[in-house]
């Protein structure tokens, strides 16, 4: 494995927005700025565009009969199309439910995480960008089992509002979270509000998935933590400096990447200064659920609503307004 250049191959959903403000910690307002800045290629003259798009896949998990964790054929847990846009310095994360159904290279329906069980990140590629109507993906991140759990625990952990999918939508109040698996060896026992989370809270907390919002809710949670990642190594950069090796070492073992390390480093520094305000983050939407033959309840995507998110966030997302000057304006 790369050693510094996990780092980078973190920006957008969680692995890859912490990378980039990991790598800022040992860079911004710094002796090395001057140095870096005029040795770290420009992302958009490396790459020939404005733009990239990056598809994150979180590997789900089960337990052999030794009880160990396995992800032998994973499907993917997570599945997020991420859009870097040079211009602004702002990411677009659009969330795919796994339930989704999609059609496999075969001809067959399916959810489109059997992709990923099927042939790897290529097929996941391949099916998740012909389901989304894009022309591709120009890189991917795959984070293994327990990649989050780790990076949290690396920086200490994080301050996350809890909320069940009442407060999340705001129909009603917010309540607890409890739930237990043996099986998949997930517990979840939650009170709401704010409260600092280590890595096994926190990623219990993302996948909750056990009250009436079910998916759409967890990915919202997901959305959260990742908020939570990035506000902690932005705000608290001596933490962060003083975790850095942790950081390194989790990225080193848990994240897969076919970004380039020059690629990785200019990503990297360009995006230094992202903050949870220029994430931009969505989901794409269902109109019903139907019984899958062979994978059970899944759900349909609203295609409208899907082509609206598609064409706004992964291929022609808006320019943001510039800040009324006051300077100027005297």
């Amino acid at each position: 494995m790369r050693k510094l250049s996990k780092i980078a191959a973190a920006v957008g959903a969680a692995a890859f927005l912490v990378g980039a403000v990991g790598y800022t910690a040992l860079t911004h307002r710094s002796p090395w700025e001057a140095v870096v800045q005029h040795t770290v290629p420009d992302p958009q003259t490396l790459f020939g565009k404005p733009s990239i798009r990056v598809l994150v896949v979180g590997l789900d998990y089960d337990y052999d009969n030794k009880d160990q964790e396995t992800s032998a054929h994973s499907r993917s847990d997570i599945i997020m199309a991420v859009n870097f846009d040079f211009a602004t310095h702002r990411v677009f994360e659009l969330s795919v439910p796994r339930d989704m159904v999609a059609t496999l290279p075969n001809g067959q329906q399916a959810k489109i995480n059997q992709a990923q069980s099927d042939g790897g990140i290529s097929e996941s590629q391949a099916v998740v960008s012909q389901w989304l109507g894009i022309p591709g993906f120009d890189r991917y991140a795959v984070l293994r089992i327990d990649t989050t759990k780790h990076l949290i625990d690396a920086i200490g952990g994080v301050d996350v509002d809890v909320k069940n999918s009442d407060a999340l939508l705001h129909t009603g109040p917010n309540g607890p979270l409890d739930y237990d698996d043996h099986w998949g060896h997930l517990h979840v026992h939650l009170r709401p509000g704010l409260q600092h989370l280590d890595g096994t809270q926190a990623v219990g907390y993302a996948r909750f998935r056990h009250d009436w919002c079910s998916d759409p809710c967890r990915i919202m949670r997901q959305q959260q933590v990742v908020r939570a990642i990035v506000q902690k190594l932005k705000t608290d950069r001596l933490n962060t400096f003083l975790h850095i090796n942790a950081l390194v070492d989790v990225l080193n073992e848990d994240v897969q990447t076919n970004f380039t390390p020059q690629e990785e480093m200019s990503i990297a520094y360009a995006f230094r200064d992202v903050t949870p305000s220029d994430i931009v983050t969505a989901q794409v939407p269902y109109v019903r659920d139907i019984y899958l033959p062979g994978y059970g309840d899944s759900i349909v995507a609203d295609d409208r609503a899907k082509a609206r998110l598609v064409h706004d966030m992964l291929m022609a997302p808006p320019t943001p307004r510039p800040s009324p000057n006051g300077a100027a304006a005297r």
